[in-house]
């Protein structure tokens, strides 16, 4: 449903109003994954012209029932834009459906088209678009296996590092530890097992493979070296297979997130959407309509996860290296962590600022303020105490637990996405392309 365009400028004007222009770069992109002045709008002209420009691209596009959405519930109080936009998109009201709900309407259109291809107009149509879906399956596929991938490292990466260091260290004289040690051995020796179960999804094309498999079998060996290291009770041996492990959780998780964002990107569900109207006006059947309407949710939701990802991912690799500085201490500890403090801690309050109402941002700010806190009163260089660590290790634990949700979230959408592959690839097939 488009916007209509006698609601254009009234809905610009609520727009100006009641939204203050620093959060509608927020909006796009916690709704579609792109920024305002990146996609929608272009800069240096007065706000109601931007929100008109915005609202035209935003119509255009298909997703305005999910931007109008969200200024809804993040202004509820602002009840002229609250009629403005009932007006303009009653659906924006309505609570958007899971991905798996979308992927079903997606998966039923296509269902529709397949019982069609005797019609020569829907097999035309098709296989002119044939080598863009052939493009779509395999991208489809390749994101579920990086997105699997980047989640066996991120679980494996849920144990700190200097915990497990610690443990290593008392390897000899303590047999907990050893029982501790052998836990996370056996929760790495099945990430690599399914791991490369994971790459068999991949292109076959052997550089692609190959460059996955070279981590995992890394990764494999210093599990073994780990695992008889804890048998011989042997510290060093103990200490010098998690270094092995260290780096390849260093390296591996941000190129893997890499590929993710990539292929998600790279993804040409926009063609499949050209193909679904296509066919919508050549048929007339509803269901294909449906289809189309539920991909132009899909798309912009599965940009805004990856970009969310992308985000947290680069906050969880700095709070790795303030990990480090705990590790290493010295007296340039608090100096060096309150440099990169300030950095990550702008990070997550981007993420604050894009989700406001949201339950997790209260209890991340709390944290974030008690950091702050504690760090302020480390007056002695190196010599931080432990109300000071236990308020970064509760920080750090909620925001971890809240990059899990957000990477579960992801998986979950990319996996339901990954259902569109079949049945789209079963038409290719009977089209012989």
């Amino acid at each position: 449903m488009t916007i209509p365009g006698e609601m254009m400028e009234p809905l610009s004007i609520q727009i100006a109003k009641a939204v203050p222009l620093a959060d509608l770069n927020g909006i796009m992109l916690k709704t579609t994954g792109e920024g305002l002045y990146e996609s929608w709008a272009g800069q240096g002209k007065p706000y109601r012209e931007t929100a008109m420009e915005l609202l035209e691209r935003v119509s255009q596009r298909g997703v305005e029932r999910i931007v109008l959405g969200d200024m809804l519930a993040r202004y509820p109080m602002a009840s002229d834009l609250a009629a403005a936009i009932d007006k303009a998109c009653p659906d924006a009201k309505l609570t958007i459906p899971a991905a798996s709900q979308q992927v079903a309407a997606v998966l039923t259109g296509l269902a529709a088209i397949k019982a069609r291809l005797n019609d020569p107009t829907v097999r035309d149509d098709l296989i002119r678009s044939g080598v863009q879906l052939r493009l779509i399956v395999e991208t489809i596929n390749s994101l579920d296996a990086y997105k699997n991938l980047h989640e066996r490292l991120h679980q494996l990466q849920a144990k700190q590092y200097w915990v497990l260091n610690d443990a290593a260290k008392k390897l000899p004289t303590s047999p907990e530890q050893a029982r501790e040690l052998r836990a996370y051995r056996d929760q790495l020796r099945s990430a690599c097992l399914l791991a490369r179960g994971d790459v068999l999804k991949l292109p076959e094309a052997p550089v692609v493979r190959a460059t996955e498999m070279d981590w995992i079998d890394g990764l494999d060996a210093a599990g073994a070296q780990f695992h008889a290291a804890i048998d011989q009770r042997d510290a060093d041996q103990a200490r010098s297979a998690l270094k092995k492990i260290r780096r390849i959780m260093v390296s591996a998780p941000p190129r893997l997130n890499s590929m993710i964002v990539t292929n998600a990107k790279e993804l040409p569900l926009v063609d499949l959407a050209r193909t679904l109207l296509e066919l919508a006006e050549a048929t007339g059947a509803a269901e294909i309509k449906a289809a189309l309407q539920s991909l132009d949710l899909i798309i912009p939701t599965i940009r805004a996860n990856v970009v969310e990802h992308r985000e947290w991912q680069d906050a969880d690799v700095r709070i790795g290296e303030l990990d480090q500085l705990f590790e290493h201490g010295g007296a340039d500890l608090i100096e060096d962590f309150t440099s990169d403090w300030i950095e990550l801690k702008a990070m997550v309050q981007d993420q604050i600022a894009r989700d406001p109402a949201a339950d997790w941002t209260k209890d991340m700010q709390g944290y974030i303020d008690k950091v702050d806190d504690d760090l302020a009163s480390q007056t002695v260089l190196g010599n931080s105490d432990s109300d000071f660590q236990d308020a970064f290790a509760a920080f750090r634990g909620e925001a971890q637990y809240h990059f899990l949700t957000v990477d579960s979230k992801l998986k979950s959408n990319c996996s339901a996405l990954t259902q569109v592959s079949a049945p789209l690839n079963t038409i290719l097939v009977e089209l012989g392309l």
